[in-house]
Order: C-alpha cells, then structure tokens, then sequence
C-alpha cells in the first residue's frame, strides 16, 4: 500500500486536495472517481525515511500543536470505543481534517499495513511528535493500555495548549502597546528629531548626551538594516534546528538547564512524563523494571535519560524503586517519599500516579504564575525604551528655549 496525494475537482468545480491509500496510482484515481472527483494531479507521496536522523526532515511541515490534540483526543475517543487502529485512523480521516493531517493519517495506515505499530507508523508519518508522545505510545502498546496513554497524552496536551495560550494572551496587550510606541518612536526620530539636529547645527551647540546616543544608534541601525534582517533570518534557521538535530538539541538543553527558571520547569516537565509512564506501566501490573525502562524512554533531554537508565540498572541490580529514583535528578523528593510509602503499602501504581499530580500541580502553577508575571514586566521596559526615545527628543528642545531665554 502507498500513500497518493492528489489535487481534484468536484463536480460544482471547486478544488480539493487530500491523501488516498491504494495499492497503485490506477486504484487510486478509481478511489476518486468514485467518490466523484475529478483527478487533475496525483503523485506517490513518500514517507519520511526512517533510517536518516539529524538533519532529515529539518524543514518538513509537521503538524501544529493543535492538530495534534485533536489528532490524539480523537485517538483517545475512538480507540477507548474499541475501534481497531486502523478503523480509527480511517475514521479520523473520514471527519475531513486538513490536507496535513489527512497525509499524516495516510502515511500512518500505509506503515500499519505494512505490520509497523502505531507508536512507529505515527513517529514516521511526518507529524512531528515529540519522543515523549511516541516513547509512551510504546509503553501503552506494551501494556495493552493504548486508549488510556493516548487520553493521558491529550489531557497533557490540552494542559500544555492552555497554559501556552494563557501567556499568548498576557502578551497581547504589550505586544500592542509596543508596536504603537515603536511607531511613535520611528516618527519622532525620522521627522522631529533631523529637525532638532539642523537647529543645534545653526547654533553651534552640542546635542545632549542622550540624543546624540539615540540618533547614532537609529543611525546604526537604518545603515546596517539588511545585516540585522539576514541575522535574524539565521536566528530563526538555527533555532528550528536547535529543536531537530540530535546533538544540537542536546548542547541546547544542557545550556538551558543552566538557567534558574527555565531549568527549573524542564525539571518538572520531565518529572511529570516520567512518573506518569511510570506509572501507566506499573498500573497494567508489569514488572517495576519494564516501568523504569518504558518511562526512561519518554525523557527528552539527554542527561535525564543517562540518570534514568542508572535507575533500571538499580533496579536490576534489587534495589527497590524509591532507592533507585535517588539517582534522578529533577524528581523532587516528595515525590520519592510517596512512591516509597506505596512500595511499604503495596500501593505502588497508586502513589506513583498521586507523585505525577503532585509535580504536575507545581508545574502548572509555575506555568501561572510567569504568565502574571509576564505582563506587567514587558509593560515596564516598553515604557522605559518609550520614555527613553521621547527624553532624547524633548531634552534639546528644553535646551533650544534655555539659550532663546537667555
């Protein structure tokens, strides 16, 4: 089976553009024509090569962050009805998503039709997961709990989507205000400001220190404008790859973890997606060390999966979990001390999964609170750089009535 994109027109004319799923190209426009389309392009749309890393699929178009919940609360809706995965994914591209998702879903069925599990039809349809989202694909694969990991990872999701909106939002209000400042600005400097310089000329005067600052550095800038625009393009080229390529990903979040408050939510995020693989394992009654192996998959940053690979080899060696769980670094101890009151209960799944809420809480209201924060500090330096620009403009011309009064 291969996955076929196709450009069509509908009998009132309009045009449509999508995926289809057959054995040949001839199969596939009869597919269409049966659906009463009329075929104007159709081509063999190739799956993203599993084999190649690093730089392979840098500048594809993956799915956005919302696609992606939706694709996986569907999942979770259709899959917890007893659907088969493949019904699943026909039906989802039956409810006539975007021409993205619709190419995803066909990508993903062509590699189940080929025997590959879902976790690995997904990771290589060019959606653009995140390890973690795959890695607990498998351990629910494992556990037989797929459903339950793919509503876990929605409500994740969603959680993740609202707390980003929530800042979009506390950013709007500045943003706005710092466009209109800065256009304010660009006025006053490129109309009033010459205006200012022609008079001290004439006068023989000196420019205050703050004015003759602020004109060379318009200056600067007007002068070295292409410059500064090819950076910022090669700003945003290397921040796309920074998220891609391997061992730049991991040089970037050892910078990160650096950081007081940045390092500090990588911590919890990770602490979240670990303790819930773990326990998601735990609670389908697999060994503690299928758990820890399973959950070690779901981390990300590459020092956290060293210090939890050290953890299965604890437990391997008989060291029980909450002993083992010292070697991490970002699960807080509150969280061990729960787990370790499950193992003398024998409550282990339970309290593990209590430990994931706990950090997951804290995470949130971290999340919060920076957005509350965001606000009010972008407010204060949008109006220093205001009050910055119109000093540099007013302090010659209190100087100009000064010498007149004189």
């Amino acid at each position: 089976m291969k996955a076929y994109s196709y450009t069509a027109y509908t009998d009132a004319g309009r045009r449509k553009r999508g995926t289809v799923v057959a054995e040949t190209e001839t199969q596939a426009v009869q597919q269409l024509k049966g659906k009463g389309l009329f075929v104007s392009e159709i081509g063999d749309r190739a799956r993203p090569d599993r084999g190649r890393r690093g730089t392979a699929g840098l500048w594809q178009r993956r799915l956005t962050a919302d696609l992606q919940m939706v694709l996986t609360r569907q999942m979770a809706v259709l899959l917890g009805a007893e659907l088969p995965i493949e019904a699943a994914l026909d039906a989802l591209r039956a409810s006539g998503h975007t021409p993205g998702m619709d190419a995803v879903l066909a990508r993903a069925k062509v590699a189940l039709l080929e025997g590959s599990p879902l976790s690995d039809a997904l990771e290589h349809s060019g959606a653009g997961f995140p390890r973690y989202y795959i890695a607990a694909l498998r351990a629910g694969e494992r556990s037989g709990e797929l459903a339950t990991v793919f509503a876990e990872l929605a409500d994740h999701l969603e959680e993740t989507g609202a707390d980003r909106a929530q800042i979009s939002t506390a950013l709007v209000y500045p943003a706005f205000v710092a466009a209109v400042s800065l256009l304010v600005c660009a006025i006053l400097m490129t109309s009033v400001a010459p205006e200012i310089v022609a008079m001290f000329e004439i006068s023989d005067r000196p420019l205050p220190p703050l004015t003759r600052l602020v004109l060379d550095v318009t200056d600067w800038v007007r002068t070295h404008l292409p410059l500064l625009a090819g950076m910022g393009l090669a700003l945003v080229a290397g921040l796309i790859a920074l998220s891609r390529i391997g061992w730049l990903r991991a040089r970037r979040d050892a910078v990160l973890l650096r950081l007081p408050l940045v390092g500090r939510l990588m911590r919890q995020a990770a602490a979240v997606q670990y303790l819930r693989t773990l326990a998601l394992v735990l609670t389908s009654r697999h060994a503690v060390l299928n758990a820890t192996d399973s959950a070690a998959e779901v981390l990300t940053a590459a020092r956290f999966r060293q210090e939890a690979a050290q953890v299965s080899e604890a437990v391997r060696a008989g060291n029980s979990l909450s002993a083992a769980l010292d070697q991490l670094s970002f699960v807080p101890p509150v969280a061990r001390q729960l787990i370790a009151a499950g193992e003398m209960s024998a409550r282990l799944a339970r309290m593990t999964e209590r430990s994931a809420v706990l950090v997951e809480n804290a995470l949130s209201t971290e999340r919060k609170r920076i957005a509350a924060l965001l606000e009010p500090i972008l407010m204060m330096a949008v109006g220093g750089f205001v009050l910055m620009v119109v000093l540099a403009v007013l302090l010659p011309i209190f100087d100009l009535q000064a010498m007149v009064a004189v």
